[in-house]
């Protein structure tokens, strides 16, 4: 059974999540607009009776969610409309203001207005705006359009066939596939029943298989919009940052891992820890209220995604987030009692540097051990329900399912 998807609702929010972005000085057109959507988003996560796929149904909810969190971000904290939506001149590229981007949008050709609205209700992570997180963000690829489409297809290619092998861990696994357990089967006889050590694979494997759905996606958005001419290659970094720098928490949740939700997550942490509480920036107090908020905010957009085909109310999300944020603040308390019991013996590591010393790459290597283990840990938690739901069912694609066969042939 595959339940009742409201698709004409759900298109209709998509379409209204556009227009509010529409650049006019009128606010009661926003209030309208707003009105509409959380009207629309409270009715589509009531009525909805999604059973099967669950994957289509978590990707709804989590989407509205995320929606109505940019939509609230770029209207709650960044202030005046006029003053902060507004492109950066591309210094790379063709020439300075070459479209004007420098005026007000509210002044802009309709035209231009739409392409503006369009442009913006699709740049969740802010590349290429003044909100650009510069930070966190990869660097962005050379101008060269050539050269850019060139590369991106081969990136294209390899993901598919790296998504098409991974088939062979997810399909029919016991650890991630409902069809080869029993009805009664509890979460708890997923990912939970391999022992703690012999999860790793199967954590690391989880990790870059949804990795590969969002560099997907992203190098067809790539190929298409600087294929027509749209966008400029330097609006294109990667979707990830450097997996290498993955050897803490912090770094894995700040660097390593995709960026959409970036500017929004600190601009709400930002909201509460400085605007709210009135805590100075900087202080340990700002700091680490932002990290909470981050990942609290984080936990809700998610849980919005498993509400959507499951009913039972679980709270995975809210568990599973807001520990990353517990295990952060810990691992940074040892970071810290560690660099200054090596100081006083005047010892300075400083790992991931690319001249890093012997000892520095052990520190890098004992980091990895540790992000691994943390998620073999509680990595469980957090997606054997949702297993058990469905969520991760997926047939042995072309590449796979050959290699599967062959291996039946050999054995």
């Amino acid at each position: 059974m595959m339940g009742r998807y409201p698709l004409a609702e759900i298109l209709l929010f998509e379409v209204l999540h556009i227009l509010v972005f529409f650049p006019t000085r009128h606010n009661l057109y926003r209030v309208i607009i707003i009105a509409l959507m959380i009207y629309l988003a409270a009715k589509i996560y009531l009525t909805m009776e999604a059973t099967e796929p669950a994957g289509l149904a978590y990707t709804v909810g989590h989407t509205i969610a995320l929606n109505l969190g940019f939509t609230a971000y770029l209207l709650w904290t960044e202030g005046s409309f006029l003053n902060h939506w507004r492109r950066v001149r591309d210094e790379v590229g063709a020439g300075a203001d070459a479209d004007g981007s420098n005026d007000l949008p509210s002044n802009f050709p309709l035209t231009k207005k739409l392409w503006w609205m369009l442009d913006i209700t699709h740049s969740v992570r802010m590349v290429g705006w003044v909100q650009e997180p510069k930070d966190s963000l990869p660097p962005p690829p050379p101008p060269s359009r050539g050269t850019f489409l060139w590369k991106t297809s081969l990136k294209f290619i390899v993901n598919i066939v790296f998504l098409d092998l991974f088939t062979l861990i997810f399909a029919q696994n016991p650890v991630f596939d409902p069809h080869v357990h029993e009805p009664t089967d509890g979460p708890e006889t997923y990912l939970a029943a391999i022992p703690l050590l012999h999860r790793a694979p199967y954590a690391l494997a989880f990790g870059f298989w949804v990795a590969l759905w969002f560099k997907i996606p992203h190098n067809l958005g790539a190929l298409v919009c600087v294929g027509l001419g749209r966008s400029s290659p330097t609006l294109w970094p990667d979707v990830w940052g450097r997996w290498g720098d993955a050897y803490t928490l912090r770094k894995l949740w700040g660097r390593t891992w995709h960026q959409t939700m970036r500017p929004m997550l600190s601009g709400f942490g930002r909201l509460v820890a400085n605007k709210f509480l009135k805590f100075p920036r900087g202080t340990n107090l700002s700091s680490y209220t932002q990290l909470y908020v981050a990942f609290l905010m984080s936990a809700v957009f998610h849980f919005a995604g498993e509400f959507m085909y499951e009913r039972r109310v679980v709270y995975r999300s809210l568990k599973f987030f807001p520990l990353q944020a517990v295990a952060i603040t810990l691992e940074d308390f040892i970071i810290f009692i560690a660099k200054r019991s090596l100081l006083k013996r005047g010892i300075k590591l400083n790992p991931g540097n690319s001249d890093e010393s012997w000892a520095e790459a052990v520190v890098r290597v004992v980091g990895y051990c540790w992000v691994t283990l943390w998620f073999c840990l509680t990595l469980p938690g957090y997606i054997d329900g949702a297993s058990l739901a469905g969520n991760y069912i997926t047939d042995r694609w072309f590449i796979a399912q050959f290699l599967f066969d062959k291996w039946k042939l050999w054995v």
